[in-house]
């Protein structure tokens, strides 16, 4: 009696959990397949918008003016006050409703920012049409809240994989990104196969994964003095890089203050950003434009330019607080490539390993994402060094603090004791 009751509850249970098993997976191949569609014409678009403006350098004169459609879209949709993936965010942690305006808003006002000339990311974008289109699948197949959350992440899940070419990273930083210090393993399968399905849709259709080749000649082999120094110059260039992600978050958090402070009409606010950012540019050049992608390349071969991170960040920031759109991410990337090729030498690190310990440093800083950095290190340089991403990670987010690039983002667990605090990111 007692082993039949024992088999039938055991039964139950793995029919339950099979057939969530089977459930989700059909979704997620049901949202890979969307989302994956949809990233591969946002990633076209945004070569050919990229193309354009490199090739009829004109076009960036145009942002003081251009900006304006950009506010007229969003007024005209009834979004006065935007929240970009801050409001991704707050339904993967809250479970409210994403508006189905803001795929076709942020899809198309990102690649009219690129083709003027604004210095942003793209990741931004497929975060926030990634999760929208996910949450008006779930609204359309009447989920409940709990799996509308769920199915938001398989949706970040899938475009981030289809613009980068990275789904370990994906999967893993779409359970990771809202609440710091717990990952919800419950969306790992949804996740997982939305981010696969929608990377293997962006290699069908010829989009190549992002991946830099890393000039290494520092030794990791034995337990050795040269060793231990090694290691030693890259916990100072982790330990500077998380200063470095903390200075960028307060420049677009001081950004956007500052410009809703003296600047409170957004239609003045984007023509006045515009106008700025056509003076650096004749001032400084092209290469801090767009998503400065040839300057990154240029951090892994060679030397950059000294300055090169700061000019960045002051694009960067004007450009988000102005009101065009886009992403924070690759261009906090660009400044840790650079600043890492810099600092790296004078710390007796070469400069192409040391704009990659850069890069995953202030990713891992603005971020709060210790995991998914370390699997962004591995997928897009390799298995050649895991031991020193392993430790860049560790010191990068403890020194970071409690700052990030989004406000909606909730720190559950204290950096540094098994404490509990839910604080939001700073």
């Amino acid at each position: 009696m007692w082993l039949s009751q024992t088999i039938g509850i055991a039964s139950r249970h793995l029919f339950r959990e099979w057939l969530a098993f089977l459930k989700w997976g059909l979704l997620a191949i049901l949202v890979g397949c969307v989302v994956g569609v949809v990233g591969v014409a946002f990633v076209r678009g945004m070569c050919w918008v990229t193309e354009f403006r490199q090739t009829h350098s004109w076009v960036i004169g145009l942002l003081p003016v251009g900006g304006l459609l950009i506010i007229m879209a969003y007024h005209w949709a009834g979004v006065l006050r935007p929240r970009g993936t801050n409001l991704v965010i707050q339904s993967v942690r809250e479970g409210d409703e994403l508006p189905w305006q803001m795929a076709p808003l942020i899809f198309f006002s990102t690649l009219w920012t690129h083709l003027l000339g604004g210095s942003a990311g793209r990741e931004g974008a497929a975060l926030q049409f990634g999760g929208s289109i996910a949450g008006a699948i779930g609204r359309l197949l009447r989920l409940s809240r709990a799996d509308r959350v769920i199915i938001v992440m398989c949706g970040m899940s899938a475009a981030f994989s289809a613009l980068f070419g990275t789904p370990i990273t994906s999967a893993v930083l779409a359970m990771e990104l809202a609440n710091i210090g717990v990952i919800c393993y419950a969306a790992l399968v949804p996740t997982v196969v939305s981010a696969i399905i929608a990377g293997l849709i962006a290699t069908r259709w010829g989009l190549a994964p992002i991946h830099y080749t890393l000039s290494v000649s520092e030794s990791f082999s034995s337990l050795s003095l040269e060793t231990m120094v090694t290691f030693a110059q890259i916990a100072c260039l982790a330990a500077l890089c998380a200063g470095v992600s903390v200075l960028f978050c307060l420049a677009m958090r001081v950004g956007e203050s500052c410009a809703e402070r003296f600047f409170p009409n957004q239609y003045y606010r984007i023509v006045v950003g515009g106008g700025c950012l056509v003076g650096l540019a004749l001032l400084f050049g092209t290469d801090y434009l767009g998503l400065g992608s040839e300057l990154l390349q240029r951090a892994f071969t060679s030397h950059v330019f000294w300055a090169a991170c700061l000019l960045k960040t002051l694009f960067t920031s004007i450009t988000l607080s102005a009101g065009y759109k886009g992403g924070e991410i690759i261009p906090a990337m660009f400044v840790g490539a650079t600043f890492g090729n810099v600092a790296g030498p004078i710390l007796g690190l070469g400069p192409s390993f040391a704009a990659a310990i850069g890069l995953v440093a202030v990713f891992c800083g603005v971020t709060n994402s210790p995991i998914t950095a370390l699997l962004l290190a591995f997928e897009v340089f390799g298995f050649t060094t895991p031991t020193a991403f392993l430790l860049t990670v560790a010191i990068s987010y403890v020194l970071s603090g409690y700052y990030g690039l989004y406000q909606s983002q909730k720190i559950v667990w204290s950096k540094t004791e098994q404490r509990h605090i839910d604080r939001s990111a700073e």
